[in-house]
């Protein structure tokens, strides 16, 4: 049976001299929003981008349901990541399963439809009917039938598309870096709405923001990144 959490071992990253990421070991379980603090360049995408694949760590390893992230290039690099390619950790990825993101801008093709971008996403998976997209769309305040190309979106518009094809799978884990930037006070009454019910579901969820509010207000347990250290600041999961 797969354990459905993710798993950070001894998570270094380097630029060059440089160290974003200081040797971080920490569990993310189900069922619960994470938060993420920091300055800016304090290492929270980086940190997003290697639990997601999108960055290989330098040493150290991520683990997401059972599944260690990584490709033949880093087990190359990475000797942490060699021995943990050994039982436990016998499957192995490029990039985290179940996964859905938002990290930086969401990418879409600006002469397309937001229907049309997401099922070009949806034939790539293999996952999502016609349906189902057009549900997400509706569930983020979006017209499915709107002819209107995603280039003439507003920056609100533009987010909430992005959230639409990070929840469409119904995937086990989230991962949303900056996910309320240029939404209205609606549209992020409704995003925190979805956060909780996503919670209820079970799925593991990862946000950071500059916003305290919204950290405040989503998060059971929050983590302050700093000097590449990641140190939990608060947890409402204890009495």
């Amino acid at each position: 049976m797969k354990c459905k959490m993710i798993l950070m071992h001894d998570l270094t990253k380097r630029y060059g001299k440089n160290t974003v990421l200081n040797h971080i070991t920490a569990n993310f379980y189900p069922g619960q929003i994470y938060g993420l603090v920091g300055a800016n360049g304090c290492g929270k995408t980086t940190l997003m981008r290697c639990i997601c694949g999108f960055s290989q760590p330098t040493t150290g390893y991520v683990v997401v349901n059972d599944c260690l992230i990584g490709n033949k290039a880093a087990l190359k690099r990475n000797p942490d990541l060699k021995k943990a390619a050994n039982p436990p950790y016998k499957t192995m990825a490029d990039f985290s399963p179940s996964t859905g993101v938002i990290i930086e801008s969401p990418g879409f093709l600006p002469n397309e439809t937001g229907l049309r971008n997401l099922m070009l996403l949806a034939d790539m998976s293999g996952k999502v009917d016609k349906a189902t997209a057009r549900k997400a769309m509706v569930t983020l305040g979006l017209g499915p039938d709107e002819k209107k190309p995603v280039g003439k979106y507003s920056l609100g518009q533009r987010q909430r598309l992005g959230f639409a094809q990070a929840f469409m799978e119904s995937p086990d884990v989230l991962i949303l870096d900056e996910p309320f930037n240029a939404m209205d006070k609606a549209s992020m009454e409704e995003v925190h709405d979805l956060l909780q019910q996503f919670k209820r579901d079970g799925k593991t969820i990862i946000l950071a923001s500059h916003s305290a509010t919204d950290i405040e207000k989503a998060c059971d347990i929050v983590y302050e990144m700093e000097n590449g250290n990641l140190n939990v600041i608060r947890d409402k999961t204890v009495n």
